[in-house]
C-alpha cells in the first residue's frame, strides 16, 4: 500500500516509491519518510486452518473433577482497588499509570505479606487476597491505607493522586489449582461488591468479618476506630450490613475531621 505524500511542493521520486514498496507491502510515504506498519495480516493458506472443534467434553470433564474433588475452605477475602486508574492513564498516558498502579500493588501486597496473608492475583489496578483470620486482614488494609497516608505528598509529586477502596469479607471458597491458583465462591463475589460499593479512601467490612473481630479489636482501640453499621444491598448478593473501618489517626471517611484535612489534598 503507498500513500502519496501530501506535501505539493515535493514530490516522492518513484524510484523510492518502488524500493519501499518492495521492501514491505505495508510500507508507506509520509513526507518522504518511509514508515513501516507491523504485518498484522495473517498470509497463511487457507487448508492450514485448524477447523477441529475443541473438545468440549473433556474440557467439562476436567472441570467438574477439579470442582467435585477440591474441598471448601473457610477464608478471610479482600479486595482493593485504586481510585481514578483509568482516567489517569488516559490523561498522563500507560507508562506512568502502570507505574502508579504498580506501585500500589505493591504497597498492597507488601501489607498482605506482612499481615500473613496471600495475594491470590494482581488486578491491574488492585489485589486480591486470602486471610486466615480476620483480624489479620482489617490490620493489612489499616497498614495500606496509613502507607498512603503517610505518604500522600511524595506519591502526588510522583504519580499524582493516589486513593483507594478496600472491601473484606469471610466466607467458605473453593481453592482452584492451575499454573496460578485461584479462588471460587460466593464470597469472592461478595468481597468484590463490597469494594465497588466503598467511597473513597474507605475500607469496609461485612457482618460477617465484624463478629470475628468486634472483641478483638478491642486490643487495638488506640490505633483503630470502627463506624457505625450501615445496611446496604450489594448487587447480586443482596441487603448486607457495612462497617467501616479505619486508622485512628485518620478518622473515618465521612467525619469532619478527615474532610478538613483532606480539604485541600
Amino acid at each position: 500500500m503507498v500513500a502519496k505524500a501530501t506535501n505539493k511542493k515535493k514530490s516522492v521520486p518513484v524510484k523510492k516509491i518502488n524500493e519501499a514498496s518492495e521492501a514491505s507491502q505495508f510500507d508507506i510515504i509520509v513526507n518522504e519518510q518511509i514508515s513501516a506498519l507491523p504485518k498484522l495480516a495473517d498470509t497463511r493458506p487457507i487448508a492450514e486452518v485448524d477447523h477441529t472443534p475443541i473438545n468440549l467434553d473433556a474440557i467439562i470433564e476436567d472441570v467438574t473433577n477439579v470442582i467435585a474433588t477440591t474441598p471448601d475452605q473457610y477464608k478471610c477475602i479482600m479486595f482493593t482497588d485504586l481510585v481514578g486508574s483509568t482516567q489517569y492513564k488516559r490523561e498522563m498516558g500507560h507508562t506512568k499509570g502502570f507505574m502508579r498502579n504498580r506501585i500500589f500493588c505493591d504497597i498492597c501486597e507488601q501489607a498482605i505479606v506482612r499481615h500473613n496473608g496471600v495475594v491470590v492475583k494482581r488486578l491491574g489496578d488492585g489485589v486480591m487476597a486470602v486471610f486466615e483470620t480476620a483480624i489479620d486482614a482489617v490490620l493489612a488494609a489499616m497498614l495500606m491505607t496509613s502507607s498512603l497516608e503517610k505518604e500522600r505528598k511524595k506519591l502526588k509529586a510522583i504519580v499524582g493522586k493516589m486513593d483507594c477502596r478496600i472491601g473484606i469479607t469471610c466466607g467458605y471458597v473453593k481453592e482452584i489449582p492451575g499454573p496460578h491458583v485461584d479462588y471460587i465462591g460466593h464470597a469472592m463475589d461478595k468481597g468484590a461488591r463490597i469494594e465497588g460499593i466503598a467511597r473513597t479512601n474507605q475500607v469496609l467490612i461485612d457482618e460477617i468479618v465484624y463478629g470475628l473481630i468486634h472483641t478483638k479489636i478491642r486490643d487495638y482501640s488506640k490505633d483503630i476506630v470502627i463506624g457505625k453499621p450501615r445496611n446496604l444491598t450489594l448487587k447480586g448478593v443482596g441487603l448486607s450490613t457495612l462497617y467501616e473501618v479505619s486508622p485512628k489517626s485518620r478518622g473515618l471517611v465521612g467525619s469532619l475531621g478527615y474532610k478538613l484535612k483532606h480539604l485541600i489534598s
